[in-house]
C-alpha cells in the first residue's frame, strides 16, 4: 500500500487540513470509519460549505488518507492505517521536537556541485534539503546540528540518475569555524521568520491562555474570531490552535537550545499552545462526540482526546 500524503499546511486552515487534525485529535490510531455525512457536519464547524466539505473529504481520499466503504446509501471514511514509526515520527514532531536535547557541537555538512545548467536538479535538491531540516549556510553549503548521514544517503538514493556520484559531498561529526558566527547560522534558517510566526502566534492566543484561570466560557471570549455556541466554538478553537501549531513546526528545523537563546519566542508559544490545548481537550471531545452521536452512536464514544503533557502515551512500541 503506498504511503498516504497528508495536505501541506498553508496560512489559513483548510478543509482538509482541518479535517486531518479533527481527526488526528479524536480519532488517532482508530480504525473504524466514520459516516461521511459526520464529516460534514465536523467541517461545518468551521463554515465550510457542505459541498466544500465533500470535496476536502474526496480530496483526502485521493490522497490515501482517507479509505471509503459503502455500507446500502451510506459511504463511510476510516484513516487509512499508518506505520508505528510515521505515527510516532508525527506524535514527536508536533508534542516533543521544542523540548532541549543534548547537542554536541558538531554538525552534518553537504555541498554540492552542479553545472549551471542544471537548474532543475539544483532546485530540487535544496528544496529536498529544506525538506530535511538543512539550512544554507554558504551557495551550495547546507549544514544541520548533528549527524543525519542516514537522511543524506535516502536523498542520495532518491535522487539517483539526477546526481552524479561526484556531484554531492557529505561530512559529519563536523565543526563550523568561529568565522560562521551565530549570526549567520540563523540566517541560514531564516530564523527571523520563524520568530515572527511564533510571535503572531503568541499575539493571537496569549488572550484566550490568560483567561483559562477564570473557565472555559472566558476562554472563548476571548479568543480571536468565534461566533459559535459554547460547544462548537470549543472545538473550533482548538483545532484551530493545533493547525496554526502544525504549520510552525513543519517551519521549524528544531535547532539546538543554543542556536536559538533563551528570549526565542518559540519557548513562549509552546507554553500558550499547550495550556490551550490541554485545557480544552475535554470540552473539545465533548463537542466532537456530539457530532458523531448525531450519526452513530457507537462512535460517539470511541472519541478520545490526548494532551502535551501526556504525549509520550501515544508513542506506539509495536504495530
Amino acid at each position: 500500500m503506498p504511503t498516504p500524503t497528508l495536505p501541506r499546511f498553508q496560512n489559513g486552515a483548510r478543509p482538509q487540513q482541518l479535517l486531518t487534525v479533527l481527526l488526528g485529535d479524536y480519532w488517532h490510531a482508530r480504525s473504524e470509519p466514520i459516516p461521511s455525512a459526520a464529516l460534514v457536519d465536523l467541517l461545518q464547524v468551521f463554515e465550510v460549505t457542505p459541498s466544500g466539505a465533500r470535496a476536502a473529504i474526496q480530496r483526502l481520499a485521493q490522497r490515501g488518507f482517507l479509505v471509503g466503504t459503502k455500507a446500502g446509501r451510506q459511504t463511510a471514511y476510516a484513516v487509512s492505517p499508518m506505520s508505528r514509526e510515521r505515527i510516532n515520527t508525527h506524535v514527536r514532531s508536533l508534542f516533543m521536537s521544542h523540548l532541549q536535547q543534548v547537542w554536541d557541537g558538531s554538525w552534518t555538512l553537504v555541498g554540492y556541485s552542479l553545472p549551471e545548467n542544471a537548474k532543475g536538479t539544483r532546485r530540487i535538491l535544496r528544496d529536498q534539503l529544506r525538506q530535511l531540516g538543512f539550512g544554507n549556510l554558504y551557495d551550495a553549503l547546507w549544514v544541520r546540528p548533528g549527524n543525519h548521514l542516514g537522511s543524506v544517503s535516502s536523498l542520495k538514493t532518491s535522487m539517483d540518475g539526477l546526481l552524479g556520484p561526484d556531484q554531492l559531498t557529505v561530512f559529519t561529526d563536523a565543526r563550523l569555524p568561529a568565522a560562521a558566527g551565530l549570526e549567520a547560522v540563523q540566517s541560514a534558517f531564516d530564523l527571523q521568520a520563524l520568530a515572527t510566526g511564533y510571535s503572531e502566534f503568541i499575539d493571537r492566543w496569549e488572550p484566550a491562555a490568560s483567561a483559562l484561570k477564570h473557565g472555559t466560557d472566558s476562554v472563548v471570549s476571548a479568543a480571536p474570531g468565534t461566533g459559535l455556541r459554547p460547544g462548537d466554538a470549543v472545538l473550533q478553537l482548538r483545532t484551530s490552535i493545533m493547525a496554526e501549531w502544525r504549520t510552525l513546526r513543519r517551519q521549524d528545523p528544531c535547532l539546538p537550545h543554543e542556536l536559538l537563546g533563551p528570549d526565542f519566542p518559540m519557548h513562549r508559544a509552546v507554553a500558550v499552545c499547550s495550556a490551550l490545548y490541554d485545557s480544552l481537550g475535554p470540552a473539545a471531545e465533548s463537542g466532537f462526540r456530539r457530532i458523531l452521536r448525531a450519526h452513530e452512536e457507537s462512535l460517539a464514544d470511541l472519541a478520545t482526546h490526548h494532551t502535551f503533557a501526556a504525549s509520550a502515551s501515544l508513542l506506539r512500541s509495536k504495530d
